[in-house]
């Protein structure tokens, strides 16, 4: 079996106030990168405040130029369209497509539901370069069919844009094992690092990169910086020819999903005419 290698980095600092400043800071961080195949980054890079799609479209090519990456998993940010607030994600390759993606569910722990609306489903690219991607952005990734539907439409990576404090650390590793484990995928988190919620709880970044066997196999601290991983694509065609996980799920997708679907549909039609 042909080897197939993929550079990917990961970009991990702190979120200030002012969307220039961050992604001024942002842009030299990447520049220090060794022209990797994909290169992502955290939620809300560009600060908590609500931009404009083509602020953000602008601020992602302007990194994806810095990095001299092939493709750019934007992270996220908040978007204001006709009034509406939602999380989008941008995924973008240097040939110039481009695919745009949604929070599915913005997190009700942190209030963020109370502030913004759902972004529809994750962004999600077959890239030009032999591999696919989709960007599951943070509290998504607790919903396990999210990042199934994901892997089975295609993706070798799912990529995490999140910001999640150090209490919840040993959650996220926990959770990115498994998603990567039971989709047979490399699962990448991406977390800020030297910033607070604002109930107190530090962030201290702890970015990780997990293997389709589910084993963490890199990680970093609370630096800022890059972490640059050499990881080989043809351990998913390995893996998945021994854990059929998705094989199996595609061989009775319309009666496991859609059947499932019919009769929740059905119960909860039964309960509302008591």
């Amino acid at each position: 079996m042909q080897k197939r290698t993929l550079k990917i980095s990961l970009i991990q600092s702190r979120i200030e106030k002012e969307y220039r400043e961050n992604l001024a800071r942002v842009k030299d961080i990447a520049s220090t990168a060794s022209a990797p195949d994909l290169m992502a980054i955290y939620e809300n890079w560009l600060g908590r405040s609500p931009i404009t799609y083509g602020e953000y479209l602008e601020a992602s090519q302007e990194l994806i130029d810095a990095s001299r990456s092939r493709v750019l998993v934007s992270g996220s940010s908040y978007i204001k369209q006709e009034g509406v607030v939602t999380s989008k994600s941008l995924i973008i390759d240097r040939s110039g497509s481009i695919s745009i993606g949604g929070k599915v569910f913005p997190s009700a722990a942190t209030g963020e539901r109370a502030r913004i609306s759902p972004g529809g489903p994750p962004a999600f690219m077959r890239t030009q370069h032999g591999f696919s991607v989709a960007s599951v952005i943070c509290v998504d990734a607790a919903y396990p069919e999210i990042v199934r539907i994901a892997a089975l439409m295609g993706a070798d990576i799912i990529a995490n844009p999140s910001i999640i404090p150090a209490n919840r650390s040993y959650l996220w590793r926990s959770i990115g094992s498994s998603r990567a484990a039971e989709n047979t995928v490399y699962f990448i988190h991406i977390n800020p690092t030297g910033i607070t919620y604002v109930d107190g709880r530090e962030v201290l970044g702890g970015s990780f990169i997990s293997d389709p066997q589910g084993r963490i196999v890199s990680e970093m601290s609370s630096e800022e910086g890059i972490l640059e991983v050499v990881v080989e694509l043809s351990e998913i065609d390995v893996i998945r020819n021994r854990w059929r996980y998705l094989e199996d799920v595609r061989g009775i997708l319309e009666e496991l999903y859609l059947g499932a679907l019919e009769r929740i549909k059905d119960r909860v039609e039964k309960r509302s005419s008591f």
